[in-house]
């Protein structure tokens, strides 16, 4: 393996560690978030905080846009290939290709569009219970869709540099 694809797939290795350690966190953290709501709803005396829900909702958020980079670093992501598989060698690479630059222009377009529109929509509308500018919570898509795509272009340097080998 050459240097710079040795850095790259370091590179790319170490978002998806960053991503998984992120993740897990973010689920404990809802995890929490959740109980202290089921234990003060069923504990009476107690007021129920109106916060949770909220916040767990927006937690929820971060963890599937950004987990969604780890789907596309291991490219395990939902694809009908058993045609594509039965496609004769440069023709299924040259198919398996577009496919990753198809899917680079959408993470691409979700982050252009999201840059573009949720400042002046999510900036001056506020979340009902916790009072915070909803841009927060829309942000979420941005960096997943910056992680996504760093690692689709990762995906098409892989596919291109081992001929698109599976294994390799």
């Amino acid at each position: 393996m050459s240097q710079p694809r040795k850095f790259w797939s370091e590179f790319l290795t170490f978002i998806n560690h960053f991503v998984r350690i992120f993740c897990v966190a973010m689920m404990i953290m809802m995890t929490a978030i959740v109980l202290i709501q089921v234990v003060a709803r069923l504990t009476p005396g107690v007021k129920n905080p109106n916060w949770t829900e909220e916040l767990s909702r927006y937690v929820m958020i971060y963890i599937a846009f950004i987990g969604a980079s780890t789907g596309v670093y291991q490219w395990s992501n939902v694809g009908v290939d058993f045609v594509i598989d039965r496609l004769p060698g440069p023709l299924n690479f040259a198919v398996n290709l577009v496919i990753r630059v198809a899917v680079l222009a959408f993470w691409c377009g979700v982050i252009y569009w999201g840059c573009e529109y949720f400042p002046t929509v999510g900036g001056r509308q506020y979340s009902a219970s916790m009072g915070f500018p909803v841009v927060y919570a829309q942000m979420a898509l941005v960096l997943g869709g910056v992680l996504c795509a760093i690692q689709t272009v990762g995906q098409i340097v892989q596919h291109i540099t081992t001929g698109g080998e599976k294994d390799a």
